[in-house]
């Protein structure tokens, strides 16, 4: 049986800072004792996910984009001595060139 996912803010401590005159956002997240091997990250347009199993648990840290905008595809992460970085570009909502329909 898989372990129950927990979302506990001490577990996973996290800082955002969004740079919009960059379309950047940082997100860093402490996940010691974690390796990399422990983590997981997903990403689409509107939420970002780190996951960490550890052997008390399943913990899980869900951000979304800042009030307006979207993720792109623009991405990158990196984890290094327990400290997991990623950086996403943003783009504003009204910005956006809406997808067409068919």
């Amino acid at each position: 049986m898989a372990p129950s996912t927990v979302t506990d803010r001490q577990r996973l401590p996290t800082q955002l800072v969004h740079d919009s005159s960059l379309n950047r956002l940082a997100v860093v997240v402490d996940v010691l004792p974690a390796t990399v091997d422990d983590l997981s990250v997903t990403v689409g347009s509107t939420q970002l996910r780190v996951t960490c199993e550890l052997p008390d648990g399943c913990f899980e840290r869900t951000i979304v984009p800042p009030r307006g905008y979207w993720f792109t595809d623009e991405r990158n992460a990196m984890y290094n001595n327990g400290v997991l970085s990623v950086s996403l570009g943003t783009v504003h909502r009204r910005n956006r060139r809406p997808i067409p329909t068919r």
